[in-house]
């Protein structure tokens, strides 16, 4: 029996350790909180260290798991690597125990809606795919709980999953065979030195993909995936040689010589932003094998994840639309493009992290005004 620390006592730090007590391993739960808010029930056999993070904790440790919100930079870590221990993280881990198709989203905005629209296509094709990862549950959650390390994976199935670039630190033999990098603006500078650091932890969604896998990148990223599987770009402002984009009134898709056409008004999402989603979500699903009629009927139906560009009502001519999970200051941008700039009445507040947000303009010649005229 193999001795396993988690750290991080979180969702997927819970997740994890309920998996690996539950088959059989010494299990200890590390937090440097005293009195964590552990948000499941947590396994009797599981071991509770709260409100340490002494290198004690790593005696006769053979593997640590950690939760996306530790840093690989804390002296903790520094120590297990001079001690040869390894570190995964909790979607490292659950990969062990996959089988069958790994869809894998990430970027600095849009991952949630992305996910949750290739969720919604799967679903209209009848695959019954898993989605989780940083929305919603923990994949080691969301497994079948016969899985087991002793009986080897779980059936065949098709995961659809939302990554962080926390969660992408820590992956090692995690493949997509379908991985998307919708975007990448400044955020998270209070983890990373630079933007090029932030960048490198994104491509990771790329590592161990094959030739008979596929990257979808955005078309601004000049920077190759790094991978041998072929590339599909979409673009909502431009054409692109192999991949999806928005040509006036129509979603358009070419992959190997055949193109095909949705109307954008067949998309219920609202923004531009929403219709680089939807280009994406198309790729993914046509890597996946999906009919294009079952992307159209999932583009009509799929009304969008609560706060993200969701039509609250109109009243005499005037939308109102919530954007209030827009965080950052590109994701409210992005979701300004599209819109006349003189048509838009902005309400905002918050507090900029890691950007000059004050001074920030856009691509569209719109400004962010920070000054709050709203909360």
């Amino acid at each position: 029996m193999s001795k396993l620390l988690v750290l991080g006592a979180a969702k997927s730090g819970v997740a994890s350790a309920n998996f690996l007590a539950a088959h059989g391993h010494s299990v200890v739960l590390a937090d440097t909180n005293p009195y964590p808010s552990i948000p499941y029930a947590l396994d009797d056999r599981v071991v509770r260290a709260f409100g340490r993070e002494d290198v004690a904790l790593l005696d006769e440790v053979d593997e640590i798991v950690i939760s996306p919100g530790v840093p690989m930079t804390i002296p903790l870590l520094g120590e297990a690597a001079a001690r040869a221990i390894r570190v995964v993280g909790e979607i490292e881990l659950a990969y062990r125990h996959l089988q069958g198709t790994v869809i894998a989203i990430t970027g600095s905005n849009g991952k949630s809606t992305t996910t949750a629209l290739i969720g919604e296509i799967l679903s209209v094709a009848g695959r019954q795919p898993i989605v989780a990862g940083n929305i919603g549950e923990p994949l080691i959650a969301a497994l079948d709980p016969s899985t087991s390390l002793r009986t080897g994976p779980e059936k065949p199935r098709t995961y659809v999953l939302e990554l962080s670039s926390f969660q992408l630190e820590a992956v090692d033999t995690f493949r997509a065979n379908v991985a998307l990098l919708l975007n990448i603006t400044p955020d998270h500078m209070d983890r990373y030195p630079n933007l090029d650091a932030y960048a490198a932890a994104k491509y990771r969604i790329f590592r161990n993909q094959q030739s008979n896998d596929t990257a979808i990148v955005n078309a601004s990223e000049t920077r190759e995936p790094g991978s041998p599987a072929r590339v599909w770009r979409f673009s909502a402002s431009e054409s692109v040689r192999e991949g999806a984009w928005l040509d006036g009134d129509e979603m358009v898709i070419s992959v190997g010589g055949e193109e095909r056409r949705i109307p954008r008004a067949s998309l219920k999402l609202q923004g531009i932003a929403n219709v680089e989603n939807a280009l994406a979500a198309w790729l993914a699903a046509r890597a996946a094998g999906v009919d294009d009629v079952d992307v159209q009927i999932a583009f009509g139906t799929f009304a969008g994840l609560p706060h993200r560009m969701v039509m609250v009502r109109e009243l005499d001519g005037v939308r109102w639309i919530n954007d209030s999970k827009g965080t950052n200051v590109d994701a409210t941008l992005k979701s300004l493009e599209g819109f006349d700039a003189a048509s838009v009445i902005l309400i905002l507040g918050g507090i900029a992290i890691g950007t000059n947000a004050d001074t920030e303009g856009d691509r569209s010649g719109k400004r962010v005004d920070t000054s709050a005229r709203g909360c």
